[in-house]
């Protein structure tokens, strides 16, 4: 069973909470930490807490991390947090899970964690890479202990992918650290559309998790009364069990910090490889057995 550590962004996108559910339900990884990111990473950690206490799973520890990018001005993401409002945390407002977020911050858990593990830790940032950067700024040698399947990036496109535009500096600080990279971008989780049958599946089944996953999912979509989510992050979250999935090619990977319109482009170059990209996904087979694993 392989160890992993969920970096996210939860609370944005639907698909981090359906990560973290698949991540579980699938009986495939051993979950020895969530750790939060990315603008109030504190509220974050409080609905990671609340998706594990519908899954039974309260021993599964979270992490609150880094707030605000390692560069960008504190007073440019106070104006942020006031914009704040992600529909999903609405949940929290008739949900109290019994557990909280731990009192420690997420990057020393990440370090702590994978420095004292046998090389067999692999890190899973489904959001921007902030902690996960700090993490290998702080500790280089996490590079030769650790392993990285990630979420983020596009290569068949010159733009940036959210996870990377959301702190370039991060970003690049990942693919330059030598460690062994997964990337899982754009290029294929963009063929990893579901169908509103499909999430009327997952909401039929009568358990606490498939009744707020389906919650979530509307609160998500928003005035969508059929909301069909990508499933970007579970797909990182499947590499890491079944490489099978997805056929990869390896590339170096720069990533743009200094032009302003394109900053944090995953930009492949002729340089020696630093990541294996998905290239090319099974989606069928994929989506299938993502709407098995949380039905069953």
């Amino acid at each position: 069973m392989e160890k992993i550590i969920l970096d996210t962004d939860i609370g944005d996108d639907i698909d981090d909470a359906l990560a973290l559910t698949f991540a579980l339900m699938s009986g495939k990884v051993d979950l020895l930490g969530v750790t939060t990111v990315f603008r109030n990473a504190e509220k974050r950690a409080e609905l990671a807490c609340c998706v594990l206490e519908a899954l039974g799973r309260t021993e599964v520890p979270v992490f609150a991390g880094l707030g605000r990018t390692l560069l960008q001005p504190i007073p440019e993401w106070n104006r942020e947090l006031k914009k704040y409002r992600p529909r999903q945390m609405e949940v929290l407002e008739k949900q109290s899970p019994s557990i909280r977020p731990e009192n420690r911050p997420a990057v020393e858990f990440i370090i702590d964690t994978v420095m004292a593990g046998n090389g067999d830790i692999t890190l899973v940032p489904v959001g921007p890479f902030t902690n996960i950067g700090a993490a290998f700024a702080v500790e280089p040698k996490l590079a030769e202990k650790a392993k990285i399947c990630l979420m983020g990036g596009v290569t068949n496109q010159v733009r940036a992918e959210w996870n990377a535009l959301c702190d370039p500096e991060a970003t690049r600080i990942v693919f330059g650290s030598g460690v062994p990279i997964t990337m899982v971008g754009l290029d294929v989780t963009t063929k990893c559309r579901m169908s509103y049958d499909q999430v009327k599946a997952i909401g039929a089944v009568d358990r606490p998790i498939n009744q707020l996953c389906f919650e979530l999912i509307h609160l998500w979509g928003g005035d969508n009364p059929e909301p069909c989510p990508m499933l970007h992050d579970p797909l990182a979250v499947a590499m890491v069990f079944d490489p099978t999935f997805c056929r990869t090619r390896p590339m170096h990977i720069e990533v743009e910090t200094n032009s302003e319109r394109l900053r944090g482009a995953t930009v492949p170059t002729g340089e020696e490889a630093n990541a294996d990209v998905c290239v090319s996904v099974d989606a069928e087979r994929f989506m299938s057995y993502f709407v098995e694993t949380l039905t069953r």
